[in-house]
């Protein structure tokens, strides 16, 4: 039989209890890491952003809404995404109602300046109920919109007018 110095076995203990907490700690760590890393897993950010759908990139997981026009047949959302540093429109139409199809438009002014553009989703209407216009990304200053004339008409054209007379704008973000 073999004999164990004095105190191998209180080392022995404490080495074991240093090896659980090691371990412990690093599943920890990989949580903490795996987590971060699916929060992070956008296919796109900023400028590259622009035009990409905010579903297809994975965008939308991390929405804000910064602002919110509601109608009783249509609503117009403005989303924000910290994670792509992107933003777009999101129009709802009441599929019992009887408005007219809506054009979901986002219109933005490019972050090194230049002509106001825009991308649209087309027209919302009854049948679809809602889609998101493909987004703006980086330092762009941008505002969506919602009319029945069509895509990448501007209803309210003026940076202090919210409704034009064929549609209806959430302010410049």
């Amino acid at each position: 039989m073999r004999r164990r110095a004095p105190g191998s076995g209180s080392r022995l203990r404490l080495l074991r209890t240093l090896s659980s907490a090691a371990l412990t700690v690093a599943l920890a760590a990989a949580c903490v890491f795996t987590g971060s890393t699916a929060a992070s897993a956008a296919g796109c950010k900023g400028a590259a952003c622009t035009g990409q759908s905010p579903a297809t990139m994975g965008c939308d997981d991390d929405a804000r809404l910064l602002e919110e026009i509601d109608d009783t047949s249509m609503s117009l959302k403005f989303y924000y995404s910290g994670t792509c540093d992107a933003s777009w429109a999101y129009v709802t139409v009441d599929p019992q109602s009887s408005i007219y199809p809506q054009a979901a438009n986002i219109f933005y002014v490019p972050q090194l300046g230049g002509s106001e553009a825009s991308y649209s989703a087309g027209y919302v209407n009854q049948d679809d109920v809602a889609k998101a216009t493909p987004m703006v990304g980086g330092n762009a200053m941008a505002k969506g919109c919602a009319t029945d004339i069509g895509p990448g008409f501007d209803p309210a054209p003026e940076t202090w007018k919210q409704e034009g007379t064929t549609g209806v704008c959430t302010q410049w973000h």
